[in-house]
Parts: C-alpha cells; sequence; structure tokens
C-alpha cells in the first residue's frame, strides 16, 4: 500500500485536532491522535503500531481527514438509520446562531452551547438530543467552536484621513534637529497567555495560576527615524503617570520632539494638554480615534510579548526584566523591522 501522509492541518483544524485529543472521548481521539502523529512525519505504520491497529484503518481516517477535516473523524451515521435532526431542525440551528439567547428569551444565556440549542431542539420541535449530535450537525453545516472578533465603532473616513495625513506631512517636514517618536502604553500581566508549545501526544503541561492576575503599564515611545526604544513601568496609565513619563523623555532627548499617539483620556486630559501647552520643545499630534493599526510601536508590543510572556508565570518585576532584555536585544535596525518601517 501506498506510503502516505495527511495534508499539513490549517491552524483552525490544529486547534479542533487539539481539543479533540483532549476532550474527545474514546475513538474519535484515538483518530485525531493518528491525524497529529501523520501530520509530524509518522508513517501509516509506525502508527499503525503505536495505537495497535492495521494500517488500513490508520489510512481510511488520514483520507476522512484529507476529504472532510477534523469533522471526518466522527463516526457516521449509519445506513438506513433516519437522522434524529432533520432538514427543519438545521434551519433551526441556523437561525439560532445569528441571534442571541436574550432574544429568544434566555437572559441568563449570554451564547449559545451545544446542550443550550438540545435543549431549545426539545422545548421547540420536539426533538430530543445528544448535544454531541448537535455538535456533528453544527460541523457538518460549516460551524466551528471558535472566539469571536471584537469589532470597533466604524470610524470616521474623513477624519481618519485628515489625521493621517497631517501626521504624514509633519514627519515629512521635520528637520535633523527634530525626534520622532510614536507613544504607546501596554499591559503586563502576571497571568500567562497560552499559546502553543511542543508537548507529547496526548498530554497537556499544567502552567500556575497565580492567585492574583496583578499588571502593570508599560509606558513607551519609539524613535521611527532611528530605531531607539525607551519605556518606563508604572502601576496604570493615569494623567499623572503619562506626565511623569513625557518629562522623562524630553530630559532624554535634545531639540524639538514631535510626538504622536492615540486619543487615549490619559493623553487627552485637561491635565496633559495644560502641561504639553507649556513645553516650548514639544509638539503633539493625535492619531484617528480607534485605529490602533496607524501605531507601530503596537507592533513591537505584540512581538515583545509574544517572545516573553506566554506559558510561564513569573512575578512582575522578573516580567518586566524579561520585557527590557528582549528590548535591549534589538539592534535599531531589530526595531525599524519590527514596525514594519525598514527597507529589508
Amino acid at each position: 500500500m501506498e506510503q502516505k501522509t495527511v495534508r499539513s492541518p490549517t491552524d483552525e483544524e490544529q486547534e479542533e485536532l487539539d481539543r479533540l485529543m483532549s476532550s474527545a472521548v474514546g475513538r474519535v481521539a484515538l483518530r485525531a491522535q493518528m491525524i497529529s502523529l501523520s501530520a509530524r512525519g509518522f508513517s501509516a505504520p509506525e502508527i499503525a503500531q503505536i495505537h495497535d491497529c492495521a494500517e488500513a484503518t490508520v489510512y481510511k481516517w488520514i483520507d476522512r481527514f484529507d476529504e472532510e477535516g477534523p469533522s471526518g473523524l466522527y463516526d457516521r451515521e449509519r445506513e438506513g438509520r433516519s437522522r434524529k435532526i432533520d432538514e427543519e431542525a438545521e434551519e433551526e440551528l441556523k437561525r439560532l446562531l445569528e441571534t442571541s439567547p436574550p432574544e429568544e428569551g434566555k437572559e441568563a444565556v449570554s451564547r449559545w452551547t451545544a446542550p443550550q440549542l438540545a435543549r431549545h431542539l426539545e422545548e421547540k420541535l420536539d426533538i430530543e438530543v445528544h448535544p454531541e449530535t448537535v455538535r456533528r450537525t453544527l460541523r457538518r453545516l460549516g460551524f466551528s467552536w471558535t472566539r469571536p472578533r471584537r469589532r470597533l465603532p466604524p470610524t470616521d473616513g474623513k477624519e481618519y484621513q485628515r489625521r493621517m495625513s497631517e501626521v504624514v506631512e509633519a514627519i515629512g517636514e521635520v528637520g535633523t534637529e527634530t525626534t520622532v517618536l510614536f507613544e504607546d502604553e501596554t499591559e503586563i500581566k502576571r497571568f500567562p497567555p497560552l499559546r502553543r508549545m511542543w508537548q507529547p501526544v496526548g498530554q497537556q503541561r499544567a502552567v500556575d495560576v497565580p492567585s492574583k492576575n496583578e499588571d502593570f503599564a508599560f509606558y513607551g515611545v519609539v524613535d521611527v527615524l532611528e530605531g531607539g526604544v525607551f519605556t518606563e513601568r508604572y502601576p496604570k496609565e493615569i494623567s499623572e503617570h503619562t506626565i511623569s513619563f513625557l518629562e522623562s523623555v524630553l530630559a532624554r532627548t535634545t531639540g524639538r520632539v514631535l510626538l504622536v499617539w492615540d486619543q487615549a483620556r490619559w493623553h487627552t486630559s485637561g491635565m496633559v494638554t495644560e502641561w504639553i501647552e507649556k513645553q516650548d520643545r514639544l509638539e503633539v499630534l493625535l492619531l484617528p480615534p480607534r485605529a490602533p493599526e496607524t501605531n507601530p510601536i503596537e507592533d513591537l508590543w505584540r512581538e515583545m510579548k509574544r517572545a516573553v510572556a506566554a506559558c510561564l508565570e513569573r512575578s512582575l518585576d522578573r516580567l518586566e526584566e524579561a520585557c527590557l532584555q528582549f528590548l535591549d536585544q534589538q539592534t535599531p535596525d531589530d526595531i525599524l523591522r519590527i514596525i514594519g518601517l525598514s527597507a529589508v
């Protein structure tokens, strides 16, 4: 029989395989492990030996996954057996998933889960089904159990273009005596973001959860012309800390400073505005509202957190040390590359 391995799973399929291996029951979990091993380069004979099954069985589930993805790893309805969830029930499920539970009179529920959908079908259509049957049906209908994304309020297109044009024009007119800085803050939390890591198949490493999810705010500026970075730690983002940070920035620079930042309340408060108006060396421009993608330092924060703040619980002091070490290791060219302003 021809030796083959499974096609490379997509990120979404891999997440579902991980879920099946850790929480699915019996044969479905074993099939997910077969697919995971195949994706890592194990041959069908090797997988068959690991699971004490026939090679043909391994090939069957590789083919099923290649055609249907993770949903193909479930047992199919037996031939001649009518589906418990008929076309009317399918349409009801699709209708429900376009609504929220409160819209259907279920104020105590925030999202539709398989058990809740199963109860709804029993109450409304007198169809008694197991939640797992609902899950299989939803996967067959093209739904997946994934996180939604946040959606910011719509931006004013004209205002967006006006502010961005103002920023671009101001940067284009600066001379050699001017330092151009983009400023932003980010929160560093003790609770470690859990990201993928190498672990034995079928086992998950336990990551300690701190008793209290303490955090601190990192204030930072990045020099978009030279690639320099300066940060300071504060307990939280408030006007007093913003002024303190700007004082440190001015003390570390000479000549004129063009500072660009977003419209956070601790940037635009009366206290901060009054302080800025007294600074002869400092000019401040505001980015468009609700447009974090316009601030290049956001990319630096993201890369820093990806490198140091995942899968490992540490004290706030050690987290700060790790963040500063990451920043210190970056050359100016590295910084410009990370924030997307390098020609390389």
